[in-house]
């Protein structure tokens, strides 16, 4: 199968437009469009790497001409279950940040129930195996359970943190000893707002 064929089949598969897979690659949309008609047939491994990793799928799919050992005989390509999704600026795993509304556009896996996605920028988190530049994908809602780990906006600034219902008031917790847990009180958390739980993470280590 031939790479503009394989690629085209695995975009579509994955619900994006060239745009979309142009911002989460950073592969430039002309780039793209030149791979996609033909016009460009042995682009660089780096180019190639990129692309596997925004369309979630092994390099070897992605090779020219059918010559890596993935595509021999492989007949048509299986679609990649994943869907795209908002990916809301950033959140702070240490001091709080504000979260603006400018976004990208990211991918997960089809079965994880999620409504957004946000960047951690902080050291807080690393306890959770949530590091500096991950990105955590959340599920909206105004609440969670003692112990889940959510995006929490402060005053117009969001972080993400372990959230403890305490007695006459609320606790966020972090995952790293570094930090101290931030209490807050009944009246403070006229506040606060929970934006959603996380229920998964996507790590760069």
């Amino acid at each position: 199968m031939e790479l503009r064929e394989a690629l085209s089949k695995l975009k579509t598969g994955n619900g994006l437009t060239t745009e979309q897979l142009s911002q989460m690659s950073g592969v430039p949309k002309g780039t793209l469009n030149k791979l996609l008609n033909g016009e460009t047939k042995n682009p660089t491994g780096a180019t190639l790497k990129k692309l596997a990793d925004a369309l979630g799928c092994p390099v070897e799919l992605l090779y020219p001409g059918g010559g890596a050992p993935a595509l021999k005989n492989a007949g048509d390509l299986m679609r990649v279950h994943r869907r795209a999704l908002p990916l809301l600026g950033e959140i702070a795993a240490g001091v709080p940040i504000y979260a603006d509304e400018q976004f990208e556009v990211t991918t997960c896996d089809e079965s994880l129930h999620c409504d957004f996605a946000l960047r951690v920028r902080g050291d807080s988190m690393t306890g959770a195996r949530i590091h500096d530049g991950d990105i955590v994908f959340i599920r909206r809602q105004e609440d969670v359970d003692d112990g889940d780990i959510a995006a929490v906006l402060l005053n117009d600034e969001a972080t993400l943190k372990r959230v403890y219902h305490i007695k006459n008031g609320l606790q966020l917790l972090p995952m790293n000893p570094r930090y101290a847990p931030m209490v807050f009180t009944l009246d403070e958390c006229d506040s606060i707002r929970i934006l959603g739980k996380a229920v998964g993470f996507q790590s760069n280590l």
